[in-house]
């Protein structure tokens, strides 16, 4: 038994056989790989990066399912040849679960001596390579040590015949990588038959291919969304609770062994959790990197006390997370402005209004391209406050000589386009309201520009996770934040006292001297002095009113 299933190799599956090149592709040590299959496709179905010969090369694959004794023609190729331009990439594939005819491989033949690199994979390939891959994926990795720990102790509570397990993984710590471990250590103990629920499609699809290498490839995987069923069959199924909720009342409480929820913070919301609370596994396990919500609700309540929880400052101080130069630029504070204030119990929106001038998109680029000097390949994620402002402050970066993509306000088709062509070097930034929050990789990240206003701490902390993740040659993430929120700086001074206590408990010397600075030293002090009687300034809501501290 492989991941290359009945219904798959006999054409009855089509989406199913997207998913089955993509995980072959990642096994083989293709990176970068997203399942883009679907409508609005624009002729692609796998898109892929590759180092070859020291480069980095792009790949577009369009599959074709078929059944019976049926061809793959010329036109199969038509579509991959225009989806190559389209993604603007190096090489293009077909890959069927059936045979290609003698005029489609002419036509390739023709390509070949045009400039074009194309590929074609029929059934057979695509079976005799699985059969010949080792149990274990390639790129299966090896669990850091607080990762073995987690993974233990949820093994150990199903073993205890415990319902529930509930972790808590900051962003870039491996969350994904642990879930997959365990449920192959449920898989290997009976449960064949497992759950993994999440609230996106993206994030699903990147479940599914987290997953692919901790697992072996007995092991089956499905997706289901667009108000499709999870399949009723062994493997590990990832789709949407919101898919889940229509077919609750024809599915059996104990039909899946094991649930999985990512993203728990969202599994309060009432379709979730009349989906979880319909459901009868053995064994329930929750998993977030940001377990604060807005209304306050506690996540325990569905899954129990955290059995382990791991934070970025933890990551940070384990050294599993980039090194963070966090730069504060709060040079525009309305110093004169003070005197005027400091008798006033003012609303935390008014004392923001008071208390910063507006900042200029200039000075923000020009501040951005003195911190960039000295990296030589900088890949810089900006959050906007708004897709007006994206779009606008893309073109401004471009123009300014800073290669950049907007991401908002495009279709799913043209946004896989651009990261893609970010993933390989074209564009040298990107630019976003919230698209990055989650489900979305990107660990080359090595400068991000906050300058977008949010109270939620768990999007702000979803935000500095994308640039947190190492890489190859990444030797630390510079946080430029722009943001004019008393909040905001609160959060990170709270988190730089973390940061210098657990620095200075495992001889962490960045950690212990701090990894945010103020550009005006003045502000820190200012905001300091609030914290001794606000419990948590950093969660207040705008209407809060504040006693402005004594001597400013």
């Amino acid at each position: 038994m492989n991941f290359y299933t009945d219904d798959i190799s006999n054409g009855y599956n089509w989406k199913g056989l997207e998913r089955v090149i993509a995980r072959l592709m990642g096994h083989l040590g293709w990176k970068n790989i997203n399942v883009i299959g679907g409508k609005g496709d624009m002729g692609g179905d796998v898109l892929a990066t590759r180092k070859e010969n020291g480069k980095i090369k792009s790949w577009v694959v369009q599959s074709k399912a078929v059944t019976g004794d049926r061809y793959i023609g010329p036109n199969a190729i038509k579509e991959a040849i225009s989806a190559l331009s389209f993604y603007d990439v190096n090489i293009a594939a077909v890959a069927t679960n059936g045979e290609f005819t003698r005029t489609a491989v002419q036509r390739q033949e023709q390509l070949s001596k045009s400039g074009y690199t194309l590929k074609l994979w029929n059934g057979a390939f695509i079976s005799t390579l699985i059969d010949k891959m080792p149990n274990n994926h390639a790129g299966m990795r090896e669990l850091r040590p607080y990762q073995q720990v987690i993974v233990d102790k949820v093994v150990s509570a199903y073993e205890n015949s415990e319902k529930k397990a509930f972790y808590i993984v900051a962003t870039g710590l491996g969350k994904t990588v642990i879930a997959a471990t365990i449920a192959r250590h449920l898989w290997e103990r009976g449960c064949h038959r497992i759950l993994v629920l999440c609230h996106a499609t993206d994030l699903s699809l990147q479940l599914e291919q987290g997953f692919w290498p901790q697992i072996t490839k007995e092991i089956p995987t499905s997706v289901f969304f667009d108000g499709l069923p999870p399949r009723n069959t062994e493997g590990i199924s990832f789709g949407l609770y919101q898919s889940l909720y229509g077919y609750l009342p024809g599915i059996e409480p104990n039909q899946f062994d094991v649930i999985i929820v990512d993203e728990a913070h969202h599994a309060l919301a009432h379709g979730f959790r009349t989906c979880i609370e319909h459901l009868c596994p053995r064994f329930l396990i929750g998993m977030t990197a940001t377990p604060w919500r807005g209304d306050g609700q506690s996540l325990t309540s569905l899954f129990g006390e955290p059995l382990e929880k791991v934070s970025l400052v933890d990551g940070m101080a384990m050294g599993y997370l980039s090194k963070v130069d966090y730069r504060i630029l709060c040079d525009n504070v309305d110093w004169n402005n003070i005197p005027s204030i400091s008798k006033k119990r003012l609303t935390i929106r008014d004392l923001n209004k008071r208390l910063f001038m507006p900042q200029r998109d200039e000075a923000v680029i020009s501040e951005l391209q003195q911190a960039i000097k000295n990296i030589p390949n900088p890949r810089i994620a900006v959050f906007s406050p708004s897709i007006e402002h994206s779009n606008r402050f893309s073109d401004m970066l471009s123009a300014a000589g800073i290669p950049c993509a907007a991401l908002s306000r495009v279709d799913k088709a043209e946004r896989r386009r651009r990261l893609l062509a970010f993933a390989a070097g074209t564009y040298h930034a990107v630019c976003a309201v919230d698209v990055m929050n989650e489900g979305i990789d990107i660990p080359d990240v090595n400068v991000l520009v906050f300058l977008r206003a949010t109270h939620s701490r768990r999007i702000f902390v979803q935000q500095l996770g994308r640039g947190l993740r190492l890489s190859e040659g990444k030797e630390k993430v510079i946080v430029l934040d722009f943001v004019s929120d008393i909040r905001r700086m609160a959060e990170m001074i709270e988190m730089n006292k973390e940061g210098k206590i657990k620095g200075a408990e495992k001889e962490v010397l960045y950690l212990q001297q701090g990894f945010v600075s103020f550009s005006d030293s003045r502000v820190e002090s200012f905001v300091d002095a609030w914290l001794e009687d606000v419990a948590d300034l950093s969660g207040s809501d705008d209407e809060v009113k504040l006693t402005f501290p004594e001597g400013f």
